[in-house]
């Protein structure tokens, strides 16, 4: 049986550069199953662009007068460093983001108060080692909403 995973995308708003990171859950299903894999991965996706939707439609239309398109430019799918990115979203928040081995749109990421901190973290676990991150890490401003947000 697959475990339940909590994925973390980020999405880049151009041309002015918004960026949005959503905390979604895939939920488990048996490794077996391709068509239950398959409808895990449609819940994920789907609260993702139920997220993106609702954050275009009541911050970033209301907010900005440009019209915006969205790429995902990373994405994790394991623990992140720090605790910030496992609590509630409906926020902003300084995320670091560090490219690795595996290309785009792989990254670790996570909060810490300096790079030096964060590469401390990504070295102690070696669940984020074994992603191959790449340094230099860039230090993002991102609003942040996670799919239990969904209801605020």
């Amino acid at each position: 049986m697959g475990a339940q995973i909590k994925i973390f995308r980020l999405f880049s708003y151009q041309p002015c550069g918004h960026e949005l990171l959503v905390r979604v859950v895939r939920p488990a299903a048996p490794n077996a199953d391709q068509g239950a894999l398959d409808a895990a991965d449609d819940v994920a996706d789907s609260a993702t662009e139920h997220l993106c939707t609702r954050w275009e439609q009541r911050r970033l239309q209301t907010q900005c007068p440009h019209q915006h398109t969205s790429n995902l430019v990373a994405e994790m799918q394991e623990e992140p460093v720090g605790e910030d990115l496992l609590g509630s979203g409906g926020r902003q928040l300084g995320i670091w983001a560090a490219r690795t081995e595996y290309g785009a749109p792989w990254m670790v990421l996570g909060t810490a108060a300096t790079e030096a901190e964060f590469w401390q973290q990504v070295r102690d676990d070696p669940d984020l080692l074994h992603l191959g991150p790449l340094a230099p890490a860039e230090r993002r401003q991102v609003h942040f909403l996670t799919d239990e947000d969904v209801e605020r």
